[in-house]
């Protein structure tokens, strides 16, 4: 490798989260470069040793790609001076530099090393101004410390920034007594990551730190991946044995010391985290002390059955039988679930039992998992609906990162009814805050879809406790007469039934095959039609109105690659700004990817890029603004194309889903019935019936270990 030597005269690009910049460096000899890698702990002014090759990038010509750094201490007046203009120090500009070069000259770093209060002798420099300055340089020291730490283990100092942002100077200590614990306290940083830094440090792999670490990943992996709530003792032992390449004793001998130190909870041979054994146990109390209580004491048969008649005069609807029996069972239990596929009527039912409530004078919640399934089902009721985090009153934990529910048993939301959309979409942690709020006399009425996908987060909820032999449920089956006519439905319907739909493509449909087999072409005509066909037929908004469903990330019909080629295709403003392997443009179209209680921001809401300003873009979603520094743009990624598992709760306009068999690992019926259930105007398939057909075959969607429904029934 080659070396250069020099000043930092521009940032061009940092990401505070990688490490990764683009630097232009004024070398030793008087020229200018371009140099890019990893280097978290740099900043303007800064004399830097650089270490790595020249390469040529096809569109930013040639540069110097750096493996490794060393910075060094300025030496002359001239680069104390720039050192300190940079910014690097807070409270220091460039009038404040002069003057306390002016005054400490080429001793001016030993001042600030070694006695940093003789800043004090600098006009205008107060106490607070002290202690501000003397913060900014000790953490400018650790940081440079802590990349030459890592440097010598040979762990990338892409990871410095964040490191340091859990444990400040502590960092060093903290990684030497346990990198293990980065796992918890470091964002991005799992299991594989730790253990890599853990070897490179010497760590012994049959360390107690080192296998504890592997069973618990062996089940944060397991509830992530496949929805666990726990897993079984045997598994664990097979799966981390094989893992962690120690012997199965000594896997055993971990665990049960783990399980017996209660940093794991094991009940009947199932081992949880403890927060899933604390959720699941405590979903199951509320909910059996629920059903324990007896039916509502409301109305007879009688008065049930003259509301049901007032009703229907009034509004001319007929309720089919399976709608009247939701009805009855709504206004008698203090716990009732309604499910059905689309056009079964099971928003009719729902309105309905709506207005049976407020007939009765009691007090209505409405609640759904995301924005847009709470306005959707405000929309139907004509009552105002909440999501399940605004129902529970969040509250985030200023600094934290976290929240807590200022809604809870001790705190119950005021309600004589608890109305609860899309369930299938439910958690086991979310549902534990959210059935624990539930007032012990109110009803409590959940609504879902069995055959759409189960939540992202761990457990079975809903299916749990349609299982349950103790909680009224009503499945709404028949597809009505208006519902028929539309193929959305009919095709969903085939596909649940195991059936491949046909695709006539005949003018008055509303669901179409697009037949392509080649996935080069297939991205082709999935752009057309997104920007050119369909509003041009239909007068959609490519933007608002239009929606892409990929079953996968990766490849060429994944969410990555479409949202690229729709992004150039659709919007051509300008104004750019670049954020890890994302280049945002104003007026993009994206999705948050994890709950942001500080912005009152949700995983899976979408909005639209409204502005950009120096270094912070603007997000608004629903009308609400929410605002990002360049270091939390990780929070959101480009939403013209989003996985069928974030689609989860929504509806859109019009449906596109690309269908082929190079995502044949993900082709699943449930999926595929998900997708096509988020259209409400219009579904296209992009890509070979075979693929499709693949998907409406397979319906062994992963069975997910939960004991919710056993706790349940046992109680």
């Amino acid at each position: 490798m080659e070396r250069i030597d020099g000043t930092i005269e521009t940032v061009t690009y940092q990401n505070d989260d990688t490490g990764y910049c683009v630097l232009q460096v004024l070398t030793a000899s008087g020229g200018l470069c371009t140099c890019v890698g990893s280097a978290p702990a740099v900043r303007r002014g800064m004399s830097v040793s650089f270490d790595g090759d020249w390469a040529t990038h096809k569109r930013f010509g040639r540069q110097f790609a750096f493996k490794g750094y060393q910075i060094a201490r300025p030496t002359t007046i001239d680069g104390i001076t720039h050192l300190l203009e940079s910014g690097l120090i807070s409270n220091i500009g460039a009038k404040r530099a002069r003057m306390i070069v002016g005054k400490f000259g080429l001793e001016t770093l030993n001042v600030l090393d070694d006695a940093p209060d003789r800043l004090s002798e600098v006009s205008g420099i107060g106490g607070k101004t002290l202690a501000k300055i003397k913060d900014s340089w000790a953490q400018q020291r650790h940081m440079r410390g802590l990349v030459l730490f890592l440097q010598e283990h040979d762990i990338s100092a892409a990871t410095a920034n964040r490191l340091y942002k859990a444990y400040g100077g502590d960092a060093e200590r903290r990684i030497c007594e346990n990198p293990y614990t980065l796992i918890d306290d470091v964002w991005g940083i799992g299991f594989v990551k730790a253990d890599a830094i853990a070897v490179k440090m010497g760590f012994d792999v049959n360390s107690y730190k080192r296998i504890k670490a592997g069973i618990v990943y062996t089940l944060q992996e397991a509830a992530s991946a496949n929805g666990h709530t726990y897993l079984p003792k045997a598994e664990i032992e097979a799966v981390s044995t094989e893992l962690l390449g120690v012997t199965a004793e000594q896997v055993l001998y971990t665990l049960d010391d783990c399980i017996s130190q209660e940093a794991l909870i094991c009940e009947d041979g199932c081992v949880y985290l403890p927060y899933l054994y604390h959720a699941e146990a405590e979903a199951a109390r509320c909910l059996s002390e629920r059903i324990g209580g007896g039916n509502r004491p409301a109305l007879s048969d009688k008065e049930i059955d003259e509301f049901i008649g007032y009703y229907q005069q009034k509004t001319g609807w007929i309720g089919a039988p399976e709608q009247l029996e939701a009805v009855r069972r709504a206004a008698k239990n203090k716990i009732f679930i309604l499910t059905g596929g689309p056009g079964t009527g099971k928003t009719t039912a729902l309105r309905a039992i709506v207005a049976l409530f407020t007939q009765l004078n009691l007090r209505i919640a409405l609640a759904a998992p995301t924005g847009r399934a709470a306005a959707r089902m405000g929309s139907i009721s004509g009552i105002a609906a909440r999501t399940i985090h605004r129902l529970l009153e969040f509250k985030p934990n200023s600094g934290a990162g976290g929240f807590k529910f200022l809604r809870c048993e001790s705190n119950p939301i005021e309600a004589d009814a608890v109305i609860l959309d899309e369930a299938s979409m439910i958690d086991i942690t979310l549902m534990k805050s959210f059935v624990s709020a539930v007032p012990r006399g109110a009803a409590l009425i959940l609504v879902g879809d069995k055959n759409q996908l189960p939540s992202v987060g761990p457990g079975n909820v809903l299916a749990d406790l349609i299982a349950s032999e103790r909680i009224p449920h009503v499945e709404l089956t028949r597809i009505f007469r208006q519902s028929a006519m539309s193929r959305i439905v009919t095709a969903a319907h085939e596909i649940i039934g195991g059936e491949t739909p046909e695709f006539s493509n005949s003018a008055a449909d509303n669901c179409f095959l697009a037949a392509e087999n080649d996935p080069q072409k297939c991205l082709g005509t999935l752009v057309d039609l997104v920007s050119r066909r369909l509003p041009a037929r239909y007068g959609l908004d490519p933007m608002a109105d239009i929606q892409v469903l990929s079953p996968m990330h990766r490849g060429t019909l994944g969410t990555v690659s479409i949202n690229a080629a729709l992004a150039g295709a659709l919007n051509k403003n300008g104004k750019k700004i670049c954020a890890g392997q994302y280049t945002f443009t104003l007026g993009d179209r994206v999705i948050q990817t994890k709950n942001n209680y500080d912005a009152g921001v949700f995983n899976g809401d979408i909005g639209f890029i409204t502005a950009m300003a120096d270094g912070k873009v603007t997000v608004t979603f629903d009308k609400t603004p929410a605002t990002y520094d360049e270091r939390d743009l990780d929070q959101i990624i480009p939403a013209y194309c989003i996985s069928i598992h974030k689609s989860q709760g929504s509806e859109f306009r019009a449906v596109v889903i690309p269908v082929s068999t190079q995502h044949f690992i993900m082709l699943q019926r449930n999926l595929i019935y998900t997708a096509l259930t988020r259209a409400k105007e219009l579904c296209v398939f992009v890509g070979t019936k075979n693929a499709l057909s693949m998907a409406v075959r397979n319906d062994k969607a992963l069975t997910r270990n939960s004991r919710l429904c056993a706790l349940i029934d046992n109680r």
